[in-house]
């Protein structure tokens, strides 16, 4: 299969701002950025805003450049998410919204609003048929797809469940109605070890199905009920919750890059992809606390293929460091299952041309 070209500009988050968003606005001069859109047309810039007391997401300032971009060749941009099923301030509109106004990511700082795609509670969405091994149809915030074009704006972390979460899960899950969401996780079904559980309450407190029932002062899941969404493994301090990673992280990571694959699909021709490798964490910006950075920044990368733009991110992080990022967040969960189903799919390739620019 032909190469698809990455784009690189290097840079570290502490440089100057205007030496950065020059170099953004160079690299997204190298894409053709323009390419994907018309005068008039609306183009949603899908990004994070980082869950409340989250501090490593992608700068607002570091979008600006994007934004600025857009509305320079005569489009409409806005900001876009999704709300998400775990109990937080993104997990409603009105507070995410609310929670992104305070995170910088506003029309004074940005230059665009920004809006919750799939509604006020995560309802709003559209089915795409995409026939594929695991789903002929998936549920997709219905604002991504109304849109005329899609900027997928990414930030490299590790991920809990599937090793890394950049382009392909930001796509996949970030752009899921909550019927799609709940599709993706519900083939995740952790357990608590008895043995390990304090009885404190708190994964109670915070799984959003109320899934979670006490027992003998001890924490039971009720699986009829759970959908696999993982709070209760990220709030957990005393390692009582386990997930059975050797089949369900593999499952997870295929059906994010179907919900990925129909995405792709809707817009073929009209989609592009930005992705920071930068103040690069253990855990997904989801997580509501600041965290170390497991690897050291590289800068940012852009190009129209989400597979060669995650074999990238891969391979740029061992290079860096001597171990992909995967490697250093969560050794034992295999990232590449994601690229090679995507591959499969039709996604895209993970052969790829990576061209450095400079500011």
């Amino acid at each position: 299969m032909e190469k698809q070209d990455i784009f690189l500009f290097r840079f570290n988050h502490n440089d100057n701002i205007t030496h950065i968003q020059k170099g953004i606005l160079r690299l997204i001069e190298s894409i053709e950025l323009e390419k994907i859109f018309s005068p008039g047309e609306l183009v949603a810039v899908k990004v994070h805003v980082g869950e409340k007391g989250n501090s490593s997401h992608v700068n607002p300032d570091h979008i600006k450049p994007i934004i600025d971009f857009i509305k320079s060749r005569g489009a409409k941009p806005f900001l876009a998410d999704t709300n998400v099923l775990y109990k937080s301030e993104r997990d409603n509109a009105f507070d995410h919204m609310i929670l992104a106004y305070k995170h910088g990511f506003s029309i004074e700082k940005i230059g665009a609003p920004f809006i919750v795609a799939d509604g006020i509670a995560g309802r709003n969405e559209l089915p795409v048929e995409i026939n594929a091994p695991l789903n002929n149809v998936v549920y997709i915030a219905s604002e991504f797809l109304m849109a005329n074009s899609i900027v997928v704006v990414s930030h490299a972390t590790g991920h809990i469940q599937t090793g890394i979460g950049a382009t392909i899960k930001n796509i996949g899950m970030g752009m899921a109605s909550r019927k799609g969401k709940l599709v993706q996780h519900s083939v995740s079904k952790p357990t608590i070890k008895q043995k390990l559980c304090t009885g404190c309450g708190v994964c109670i407190k915070w799984c959003p199905e109320d899934a979670i029932a006490m027992e003998n002062s001890k924490a039971r899941i009720i699986e009829e009920k759970c959908i696999g969404c993982g709070e209760c493994l990220a709030v957990c301090r005393f390692n009582a919750v386990k997930f059975k990673w050797d089949r369900s992280s593999g499952e997870l990571q295929k059906q994010i890059a179907e919900h990925a694959y129909a995405v792709v699909k809707s817009k073929k021709g009209k989609i592009a992809y930005i992705t920071f490798l930068v103040t690069m964490t253990k855990d997904c910006d989801c997580m509501a606390q600041p965290e170390k950075y497991v690897v050291d920044d590289i800068g940012v990368i852009a190009g129209y293929d989400p597979v060669a733009m995650d074999q990238a991110v891969l391979n740029l992080t061992k290079n860096k460091s001597g171990r992909t990022l995967a490697e250093a967040s969560y050794p034992g969960i295999n990232p590449e299952i994601q690229l090679e189903y995507g591959e499969k799919i039709g996604l895209g390739s993970r052969n790829y041309r990576l061209i450095e620019i400079k500011a």
